[in-house]
């Protein structure tokens, strides 16, 4: 059959429906392995949650295609692709791990049988805050960098970083892995990906589930409307931000929503990103 598209895996519905499917769960696990310090055993009997893509999220433009799922050991992790880098992700992130830790916890319950939860973020550009291909983020006391609490875990993958970095630059063999699975992720060239795959099955069983991909008329609406569903939410939040940066903080918030709704943005949506009550941007 002929393809009839080409795929990045920067686009969260192929991202997911290479690595957040039941049959590719030893996929995940590879790539998991490279970010995590956590055994290989301990991540090797993973459970997916949340394996549907549901027809509102796929339809409507709010939804958000991430990968969740559980380790042995109760670790829930939340794992994002986002092409571009906004200003305020670090508190966006920070907001679904909180809500990931709070969903777990029950009226009465000690807080010390509360899970771990990590969340893995690959930004595909604009990452600005370092030059490192890997962040990992924790609470740390200032001085002596010890732990608070082992519970939280934020990482920040670079794509942008990945694509200009050669494997002989590392000698760790953990972060040669990583860099090659971010470089296929990062590519939209199936040479590239067929490269990168030479010396791993693992990489040659998630190429092929991308070749099915591409020969999909489904899978090739579905990728399509999340690559609308990018550049309208890009295009929102830079022509809210643009025209309402330099007012006070409520005020800006108004203005931002106002010009978002303009834009045809989803209320939901423009909730999200301008902290707003529901009433307060149908007022405008």
């Amino acid at each position: 059959m002929k393809k009839l598209f080409k795929v990045t895996l920067r686009n969260d519905y192929a991202f997911k429906r290479v690595f957040g499917v039941e049959e590719n769960k030893d996929v995940l696990q590879d790539l998991l392995e490279c970010i995590l310090d956590i055994p290989p055993e301990d991540i090797a009997g993973l459970e997916l949650l949340d394996k549907e893509f549901h027809k509102e999220l796929l339809s409507e433009k709010l939804g958000i295609l991430d990968i969740k799922l559980r380790l042995k050991d109760g670790t829930f992790v939340d794992i994002e692709i986002q092409n571009s880098w906004h200003f305020d992700f670090p508190e966006r992130t920070l907001y679904y791990w909180s809500k990931m830790y709070n969903e777990n916890i029950k009226q009465g319950q000690d807080y010390t049988k509360l899970p771990k939860c990590i969340t893995i973020n690959l930004i595909g550009k604009g990452f600005n805050k370092n030059k490192r291909l890997h962040n990992k983020y924790l609470v740390l006391e200032q001085d002596t960098k010890e732990p608070l609490v082992s519970k939280l875990e934020i990482h920040i993958l670079n794509l942008e970083k990945a694509r200009l970095l050669k494997e002989g630059q590392y000698k760790n063999n953990k972060t040669k892995r990583l860099l090659n699975w971010l470089k296929f992720i990062e590519t939209d060239n199936p040479e590239v990906r067929e490269v990168l795959a030479e010396n791993s099955e693992i990489m040659k069983k998630a190429n092929t589930a991308i070749s099915v991909m591409e020969m999909s008329p489904r899978d090739k609406w579905l990728y399509d409307s999340r690559m609308k569903y990018e550049h309208d939410r890009a295009s929102c939040i830079s022509e809210g931000y643009r025209q309402g940066i330099d007012k006070g903080a409520h005020q800006k918030a108004l203005e931002t929503a106002n010009l978002m709704k303009k834009a045809n943005c989803e209320v939901d949506f423009i909730i999200q990103m301008t902290g707003l009550s529901k009433e307060e941007i149908e007022k405008l």
